[in-house]
Formats: C-alpha cells, sequence, structure tokens
C-alpha cells in the first residue's frame, strides 16, 4: 500500500491569511498551481483553490481582500501514513480535489492532489503489484 508521504513530490506553498488576493493570484500564476495552504503563524488554518478566488473576485472585484476572510476553514487533513486509497474515498466523499497531508502532529507536510491519486492508483506499475 503507497502511503501518501510517497506522494508529495514538493515542499507546500501556503499563504498568511493576511496576504491579498492578488498575492493569491501572484503565487499561483508563479507556481503553476490551483491549491494554497492557508497558514496563521505555524498553525494551518484554511486552505484556498483558484475556485475560491475567481469566486470571490466575480462577487467583490476587490484584489486587496485578505485570504483569511474567504478561505476555507473546514480543512480535510489525513495523515502522511495514511494511504492512496483512503486519499481517494476522502476525496469522493467531501467532493474535494486536495488533501491536505500532516504528519503526527499536526504540521503540514505537503498537498496530494486528486491527480497524484489517480495516478498512482491506474498507472501502469499500479496494476502490475
Amino acid at each position: 500500500m503507497v502511503k501518501l508521504s510517497q506522494l508529495i513530490k514538493r515542499s507546500p506553498i501556503t499563504i498568511r491569511s493576511d496576504a491579498t488576493i492578488h498575492d493569491v493570484i501572484r503565487i499561483m500564476a508563479e507556481e503553476n498551481i490551483g491549491f494554497l495552504v492557508v497558514t496563521e503563524g505555524s498553525e494551518i488554518a484554511g486552505v484556498l483553490s483558484e475556485r475560491d478566488v475567481i469566486k470571490s473576485l466575480a462577487e467583490e472585484k476587490n484584489l486587496e481582500k485578505r485570504v483569511g476572510s474567504f478561505c476555507k476553514r473546514d480543512i480535510i487533513k489525513l495523515n502522511a501514513d495514511q494511504t492512496v486509497e483512503e486519499a481517494a474515498q476522502a476525496m469522493g466523499k467531501h467532493r474535494i480535489r486536495h488533501i491536505v497531508v500532516v504528519d503526527k502532529d499536526n504540521k503540514l507536510v505537503g498537498v496530494v492532489s486528486a491527480r497524484d491519486v489517480l495516478e498512482e492508483l491506474y498507472s501502469p506499475e499500479a496494476s502490475s503489484d
């Protein structure tokens, strides 16, 4: 069974809750990503997807709006030693495309996307095991 820690390809990219939508757009464009973990100090405070940004801009057209005012605070997290199958189940149950992965101390390890999970579950190497 493949653990989530094995799927993490890069250090997690985070943004502070007091950053602006403009900051989010810049980071997402520079890093070529569509999901950020929002932090307050050293704690995980929320998550933010490109859809959240678009929705906020459609409602207010305010590039200076603070991330903490509209990020999702109900974070779906899994432990780094949980399996890819558990991630797939959680994504389906909660209808989400990203899982925040934490260690045993609830510290951020990374993010796993639906693409990562599907590639692992349905790669030729996975089916030959």
